[in-house]
């Protein structure tokens, strides 16, 4: 260094300090030679004296670091000035004693260059910073110092190490700071495809906050990646060159860099035979899934499934557990929660061949709940569904079909297939004309969903099983029956009325119902809408009131949320108590079961067509209508009066006169003065009034 020039430097420095300034005299001090000789400690004195009179800004206190890094002279005066550089440098919560203690700067036995490397350390102790303790041979990840106590919280690094705290004085004596990320995961993972010695060298000089010997690095890779080999190996792996290293040797599947890679290695070993994977090749293999990107997982989703299926294929399933542990939430096959999973990434299902869906639903089957697999059976493709339906119960599958506020079209065609291979009583019952005619009225979904679509329609246009299949789970409601069939609005008007002559074949009680004038409404269907004043009771909308709806509504709610939920769980605990041949809590189970199922199933089809209507709209002139006051006179002279409302709003007591009753369909549309057949006789409509305001008050309620 040119005495002259640095005290020129120096003296411009103490004169008037600029950030310029202070920038070239920090170079000059990183390049002294140390320790600094005694020219440079006289002139630096200069600058202490100055200093010390005056609170240090953070680009001197920058300058008294780099000082201390080459060894200045250290004085009393020096020291003091250094404390002060540590206060300034650090941050509040961290300017303590216990935190000056442990950096060595009051200590006069701590060398000057090593309170400026724990203090390096110190500053590069972020949290989430990736740290390792030759000392030790200690690999973490670093959480918040604790001022207080004087420690480093460590939790454990890709599974090296433990968690536990350090005393900080002891992390700031040797620790090695990296930058975390996905490269230096390849330090500690001891496998057959761990790193070569020049790439794991490379790595940490790239990677690590200051400087690192070889010998440090020789400890980390001792205690990281290379932990599993033995003396002798160990030093053929560190002293192999960057040359042999580069030599291209065979790789096997669990050294594979990509999933394509690792496919195509995969194929190959499977084609030759190849044995059962070895622990080493698990270890690899989960690393790799570690590292995979959920990006990426998303985008080679085929290619992952088929990884899946093959490395599943050649271990045994006790380990799949862990294995595909990190595989969860970031393989599009394994959502965090099935039933809100986007259609566009659980229908990755369908893009897999035959073979792997089969092994990837085992796997599911294996790794995740029974509720979770059955949940998967409610939305995914029908290829995916046989897979599943290997390794879950009919009663693992009703429990959560029972559940399930709507279908694909996929899970009701794979319980029509499999009604005869399951041999389940309550099974086939969720194949109903109800929720057939709703999954195809509804919104279209992907293409993976697209086949089951067309062929369930197909079945309800052509299949005669099938067609007889929705005939009888009517129960014998034909006006139910035809009034789904006014919604299938799926089908052309031509369509309906082809359906409607094939199912009158199967159905004498449908075609008597048909010929009695339903089977011109469903014709109809989509066509107008009819005037409820005027129609023909057969053609009234099903209406009731607000608080009537509402009140069916909760109930469905209170079924499917609470009801459901709680006998699930009794016939779990019924099931734990093994033979069913003596279990009454499971016959009690299973028949409450049947009768949540059928109560719900009559809600569902009520509200599935029930319209809620609002008593204050409802204009009453001369006419008799839904949401009017009626006064009726009987042939002996008999007087009656009634709320004409809606299905479900009937009271006796209140005298609310239900339309849907023999009495209520008799008068609805008739004109004031009008006479018509009425139950008790010849009856005439003396007035019509609209409802009492209260009363319209409690009902649209």
């Amino acid at each position: 260094m040119d005495k002259a020039k640095f005290e020129e430097l120096v003296l411009a420095v103490a004169a008037k300090p600029s950030r310029a300034l202070l920038d070239e005299l920090a170079a000059a001090l990183k390049q002294a030679s140390t320790p600094l000789n005694d020219d440079c400690n006289n002139i630096l004195a200069i600058l202490w004296e100055k200093w010390s009179a005056s609170e240090l800004d953070t680009a001197s206190a920058e300058i008294c670091l780099a000082a201390a890094a080459a060894s200045a002279a250290d004085t009393p005066e020096f020291r003091k000035l250094l404390v002060n550089a540590t206060k300034t440098l650090l941050p509040n919560d961290l300017g303590h004693n216990p935190i000056m203690r442990a950096l060595g700067v009051r200590d006069e036995k701590t060398p000057l260059a090593e309170v400026a490397m724990r203090m390096k350390r110190l500053l590069s102790l972020k949290v989430g910073t990736v740290v390792f303790l030759p000392s030790s041979g200690r690999w973490g990840v670093s959480g918040s110092v604790d001022p207080i106590g004087c420690k480093l919280p460590v939790k454990p690094f890709r599974g090296v190490g433990s968690t536990s705290s350090i005393p900080l004085e002891s992390v700031l004596k040797d620790a090695i700071c990296l930058e975390i990320d996905n490269e230096i995961d390849q330090l500690v993972t001891a496998d057959s495809a761990m790193i070569p010695a020049p790439k794991f060298r490379e790595i940490v000089k790239r990677r690590a906050r200051f400087e690192v010997d070889d010998q440090q690095m020789r400890a980390m890779a001792l205690s990281g990646c290379a932990r599993r080999l033995a003396p002798t190996a160990f030093d053929a792996y560190w002293n192999t060159t960057a040359e042999a290293a580069a030599v291209k040797k065979e790789r096997t599947s669990s050294a594979g860099r990509s999933l394509l890679e690792m496919d195509q290695l995969l194929s190959t070993e499977e084609k030759v035979g190849a044995a059962e994977f070895s622990t080493d090749d698990l270890i690899a293999f989960r690393a790799f899934f570690v590292r995979l990107k959920p990006e990426t997982a998303l985008r080679e989703s085929k290619l992952l499934g088929e990884v899946i299926s093959k490395i599943a294929a050649r271990c045994d399933s006790g380990c799949w557990q862990e294995l595909f542990a990190p595989l969860m939430v970031k393989a599009p096959f394994w959502p965090q929660d099935i039933t809100k999973a986007p259609w566009n990434t659980i229908g990755n299902w369908g893009d897999l061949s035959s073979k792997a869906i089969t092994k990837v639903a085992e796997v599911t089957c294996k790794i995740c709940s029974t509720e979770y697999a059955a949940k998967a059976m409610m939305r995914l493709p029908l290829k995916a569904l046989n897979g599943f339906g290997l390794y879950l119960s009919d009663d693992d599958i009703c429990d959560v079909a029972a559940e399930c506020k709507t279908f694909t079209p996929d899970i009701l065609l794979w319980i029509w297939k499999n009604a005869k291979k399951r041999k389940s009583e309550t099974l086939p019952g969720f194949v109903t004309v109800e929720s057939v005619c709703r999954v195809l009225s509804g919104a279209e979904l992907p293409k993976a969903w697209s086949a089951a679509r067309r062929e369930l329609r197909n079945l309800l246009m052509d299949n005669e099983p099938f067609q007889t299949r929705m005939v009888e789970s009517a129960c014998g409601n034909m006006k139910l029956f035809t009034s789904v069939l006014q919604g299938a609005l799926f089908f052309s008007a031509s369509e309906r009325q082809s359906l409607m002559v094939k199912l009158s074949r199967i159905s004498p009680a449908l075609r008597a119902h048909i010929e009695s004038g339903a089977g011109q409404l469903v014709l109809k269907a989509g066509v107008g809408k009819t005037n409820v004043g005027d129609a023909p009771v057969e053609e009234i909308p099903n209406l009731t009131s607000v608080k009537s709806h509402r009140r069916l509504v909760a109930e469905l709610e209170d079924i499917v949320n609470v009801q459901i939920p709680e006998n699930r769980e009794a016939l779990k605990i019924a099931r734990a108590h093994g033979d069913f041949r003596e279990n009454s809590e499971f016959d009690a189970a299973k028949e409450r079961r049947n009768h949540l199922g059928k109560r719900r199933s009559e809600l569902e089809k009520e509200l599935a067509q029930l319209q809620s209507l609002i008593m204050k709209n409802v204009v009453v002139k001369d006419t008799a209508v839904v949401g009017s006051a009626i006064e009726l006179k009987y042939a002996d002279g008999k007087v009656e009066n009634y709320m004409l409302l809606g299905s479900w709003d009937g009271d006796p007591d209140r005298k609310f006169l239900s339309f849907k009753t023999r009495l209520g369909g008799a008068v609805l549309g008739k004109k004031v003065g009008e006479t018509f057949d009425a139950p008790g006789g010849k009856c005439t409509l003396v007035a019509v009034s609209a409802l009492p305001a209260e009363l319209i008050a409690e009902l649209d309620d």
